[in-house]
């Protein structure tokens, strides 16, 4: 008896999402494993049995495992002898028997995965830009935005830590964010993040500034941050706040008679801001004189994404950005998201920053729904890099990447 949904993607008969708890910090924990179905279970080898994966679901005795868009909940326990046996020789027919024998050393751990009633559906977490509804669809259905985009984030919440590190252009953008938010950093400053997920990158930089007011709309990406504060001993240095960015001045309840020093707001969390026109003013008023704000924001040009596209012969999807607004993916949800130029964001914040810096994220690097593809090459061409470490803050580069990071000071 199979366990595989009728209509799943080739890779996901190849692997299947394993969601277990942390032991200790309670946070979700996913890896992908691969899987042979017997008698209506996952069977499932460890390639230690020290994994943190493996020791989670014992100590649980249940997880979640995530097939597209199928969830099951599924009871733990240890597979019989004569069930370990004919697991492995499933594994060596459908994966190959070098594949067993590097990754799976030691096959004394086989795990049974039985679901417990059928599953449940929910949105695949697919890639960006794989939307099935046009703007005009959603605007017809007559949704309420906010509600529509925290509905889309406590949906991906479980999954972005995940889905951020599983995704090279991802993890390269934060790492230039967080250098640059760094630059303008000392001991002694108030931070404030808005957009903040699950605050991986609150956790990072706590320990280089004096408190973090992390924001964001969604009740369960703050639910995960709180559990990371507990967890890592952050109490204190980092205070998760739920609010809007346009109702941002609402962190002065938390601030007392305190100001910002450095605001940031990274990933292009403004591109979800329906009401982004008041959020200068709004930030404005919590921030001390001088101090730094620093953002990226999704561009409505994509020069990497149009070359790309060409190359490939795609022509249609060479300039996907060029109408307003964009359908965008988001745990499985089809939400609008509004692009900028870099000159039109530069006059929604002129009236109270100035600009300091303006830097292509990437500038010349695909967008992070196209990273498997550069993966792919990137020993043949990953001397692009070195050419965007060069060229990032560079007129008109920093203008057409993905996004635009950049870096504004409060007028004084």
């Amino acid at each position: 008896m199979t366990m595989l949904p009728q209509v799943v993607r080739p890779k996901e008969r190849e692997f299947v999402k394993l969601v277990t708890t942390g032991r200790v910090t309670g946070l979700p924990h996913i890896v992908m494993i691969r899987f042979v179905s017997q008698a209506g279970a996952f069977c499932v080898l460890a390639g230690s049995s020290g994994s943190d994966w493996a020791r989670n679901v014992l100590k649980a005795a249940g997880a979640k495992l995530r097939m597209g868009e199928f969830v099951y909940e599924v009871a733990v326990t240890s597979a019989s002898s004569e069930e370990r046996r004919r697991t492995v020789g499933d594994f060596v027919k459908k994966y190959g028997a070098r594949l067993v024998r590097d990754w799976y050393p030691d096959t004394s751990l086989c795990l049974k995965l039985t679901p417990v009633g059928l599953p449940t559906r929910r949105g695949a977490a697919k890639g960006e830009t794989e939307t099935e509804l046009d703007f005009q669809t959603w605007k017809a259905r007559k949704l309420d935005y906010y509600s529509s985009v925290v509905e889309a984030f406590d949906s991906a919440a479980e999954e972005y830590d995940f889905t951020i590190s599983q995704n090279f252009i991802n993890r390269w953008s934060r790492q230039k964010s967080i250098m640059e938010l760094l630059k303008l950093t000392n001991q002694e400053d108030i931070l404030l993040e808005i957009g903040c997920g699950t605050g991986a990158e609150a956790v990072e930089v706590a320990g280089e500034v004096s408190e973090i007011i992390a924001t964001d709309i969604s009740e369960q990406m703050i639910r995960i941050l709180e559990m990371k504060v507990r967890a890592k001993g952050l109490k204190g240095r980092i205070v998760p706040f739920k609010v809007g960015a346009s109702e941002i001045s609402k962190v002065a309840s938390v601030l007392g008679d305190r100001k910002v020093g450095v605001a940031y707001s990274f990933n292009g969390a403004l591109n979800c801001e329906p009401e982004l026109e008041r959020f200068p003013s709004e930030l404005s008023k919590i921030m001390r004189a001088g101090a730094f704000f620093v953002c990226s924001v999704r561009n409505t040009l994509c020069l990497s994404e149009a070359v790309l596209h060409g190359l490939a012969l795609q022509f249609r999807e060479m300039a996907p950005r060029k109408k307003q607004p964009l359908m965008v993916s988001v745990g499985g949800r089809d939400i609008p998201s509004m692009y900028y130029s870099a000159s039109e964001f530069v006059r929604l914040f002129s009236s109270y920053f100035e600009l300091r810096r303006l830097i292509g994220l990437p500038a010349i690097l695909p967008p992070a729904y196209l990273s498997d593809r550069y993966v792919r090459v990137r020993n043949i061409v990953g001397f692009v890099e070195r050419i965007e470490n060069v060229i990032s803050s560079r007129f008109p580069f920093n203008r057409l990447g993905d996004q635009s990071l950049f870096v504004f000071q409060k007028r004084r």
